[in-house]
């Protein structure tokens, strides 16, 4: 929460007020009006038209979609319930400076916000005692303490916001500026004393995730054919940045015609590579490891990911090697219970790896060549298929088990599409294009009617393999049938997508290009930065900490990606 809190001026019009609202709201969440448009399912001129006070919401409903998609806390519909009641508010502005009642905020309603957003923030609407509207920032975490007696000063009267606006003396290379408003969610802060970091990362977590960390220094920098060449003035702050064993990142910032890029080097990587040119301390990185949308999301998934599965590592080996019994049936749904203490990652881990053997036993016993059918969504699910250290493995044994092509189903209906950020988009495509790159055919449906089908194996008409962990109930549920009912529904849903699939095309580079349409990615753009990528490999970018973390799946997602030709 960066933001301070915003005045609106007593003499607008109710819909000018609520326009003004929406706007800020936006930028203090650093979402694009597209970025709104695509949480509240409608157009961006819809979006314009809130803004600048031409339309406001035409009903409750719909204020109160905008409210959530921006966690403001009930600011947009009690705006909204002022224009559907005419009042236009105080028609003066008093030269007196206004002030806020003493009286503490209810402090159950805050909680109860606070409890139910999934933001780091939120907003409470207060009126000065002129009428002025003032939108009261509280930081979400803070509340939440609060409850337990930490922090309730944060609820009284105007609070001092949880973190002040960042001046440009604080970001000279204007890093925090173009990162938070690129990606919606990061939260940079300066800490003091800095003790050599120029920034703290909040990356934000998922519907599984559950965030992570990172300390950065940027520093100027100049580019010389495909490297990076970072100057660091201060060696010494330099080395004591970089023998901390937590995650980091020297960022080099290179300005041409006025526009900053910056590009990525992993901590642990850049403790070999400072050299010294001319009495300078310099470090090289690849132009590759440009911050965009594709590295920022393989930051934001490995560190996601590796983070969590290292803080639950004895833990989660012996809840493994616990579990192993389940092994021995042909049936086992199993809770998250099983495994207490583990967090959501770790379960999501177990799941996908017991899944994953599960499958591999049965398919030698299948009668016919089998449709699998998988159920990620978002970047945050299917991640696992380019990360896990599992996944890669076992796609390539399903691959020499079957002994040639395969399918596998997606249902992505056009909901979940706009609502993912782009970063998520291109992981969601790039496990697409590993999957691909093994001979095994992509169907996608956007029929909502599907989501509810469980992750399956299905020797059609004949008997299927049952194994799902993503969304369900518990860690896992596997099965295998030959029930007609069980067998008929999955080899129907099977053939339905194989008729009538969103990527159909004879080739896979048609498949992935008709993909890369439908999740709005630029083909060019993917084939050209896959290939920078491939060409380093990314752990330098990112090194994982953790041993059931690899980065083998997505460097060969984009080594085949940038195989595939631009003009496809």
């Amino acid at each position: 929460m960066g933001q301070q809190p915003k005045v609106l001026m007593p003499e607008q019009s109710p819909q000018h007020r609520l326009g003004y609202v929406i706007r800020e709201l936006r930028s203090a969440r650093g979402l694009s009006m597209r970025d709104l448009a695509a949480r509240t399912f409608v157009s961006h001129a819809k979006v314009q038209r809130w803004e600048n006070g031409a339309r406001p919401p035409k009903d409750r409903a719909e204020a109160e979609l905008i409210d959530r998609a921006l966690d403001a806390g009930g600011a947009i519909v009690e705006l909204w319930q002022e224009i559907e009641r005419g009042v236009s508010g105080p028609s003066h502005v008093s030269d007196a400076a206004p002030h806020v009642s003493d009286t503490a905020l209810d402090l159950a309603t805050a909680l109860s916000q606070a409890a139910a957003s999934d933001g780091e923030g939120i907003f409470i609407p207060r009126r000065l005692d002129d009428g002025t509207v003032v939108l009261v920032a509280l930081d979400r975490r803070a509340l939440l303490r609060a409850g337990a007696g930490i922090g309730a000063a944060a609820v009284a009267g105007l609070p001092t916001p949880a973190a002040a606006v960042i001046s440009a003396a604080d970001d000279p290379f204007g890093f925090a500026k173009r990162a938070t408003e690129n990606w919606s969610g990061l939260r940079l802060s300066r800490p003091f004393p800095d003790f050599g970091v120029d920034w703290q990362a909040l990356l934000p977590g998922g519907r599984s995730t559950l965030g992570s960390q990172l300390s950065l220094q940027v520093h100027p920098a100049r580019i010389e054919g495909s490297r990076v060449i970072a100057s660091i003035p201060d060696q010494r702050r330099a080395e004591e940045f970089l023998a901390r064993p937590n995650r980091s990142l020297v960022v080099g910032a290179v300005n041409t015609e006025d526009v900053s890029r910056f590009y990525a080097l992993d901590g642990r990587a850049a403790r070999g590579k400072l050299a010294k040119n001319g009495g300078v301390y310099e470090v090289a990185t690849p132009t590759a490891y440009e911050l965009d949308d594709l590295t920022y999301g393989i930051l934001w998934a490995v560190s996601n990911y590796d983070d969590a599965l290292q803080a639950d590592d004895q833990a989660l080996a012996e809840a493994r090697s616990d579990l192993k019994a389940y092994e021995r049936l042909s049936a086992s749904a199993v809770s998250r219970e099983a495994a207490p203490g583990l967090n959501t990652v770790a379960h999501m881990w177990l799941g996908s790896d017991f899944c994953a053997r599960h499958i591999l036993r049965a398919l030698p016993d299948l009668p016919t060549l089998p449709a699998f059918w998988t159920r990620e969504q978002r970047g945050e699910e299917a991640s696992a298929w380019l990360f896990f250290d599992h996944k890669y493995p076992y796609l390539r044994e399903t691959t020499k088990a079957l002994g040639g092509t395969s399918t596998r189903a997606f249902c992505v209906p056009e909901y979940v599409v706009r609502s993912s950020p782009r970063y998520e988009r291109i992981l969601m495509f790039l496990a697409v294009a590993l999957m691909e790159s093994l001979g095994i055919h992509a169907q996608f449906t956007a029929d909502p009617a599907y989501e509810t089908v469980e992750g399956f194996v299905v020797a059609p008409d004949k008997e299927a393999v049952i194994a799902n962990w993503v969304r369900g109930d518990g860690m896992w549920h596997v099965d295998l049938t030959a029930r007609s009912s069980v067998v008929r529904e999955f080899t129907i849903a099977a053939r339905d997508v194989d008729a009538d699939s969103l990527t159909a095309a004879p080739t896979a580079a048609g498949r992935l290009r008709a993909l890369a349409q439908y999740l709005d990615l630029p083909w060019s753009w993917l084939i050209q930065r896959c290939g920078q990528l491939a060409q380093y490999g990314s752990s330098g970018l990112i090194q994982s900490r953790s041993r059931l973390v690899s980065a083998a799946g997505i460097d060969a997602a984009c080594t085949y990606v940038a195989s595939l030709p631009a003009d496809h």
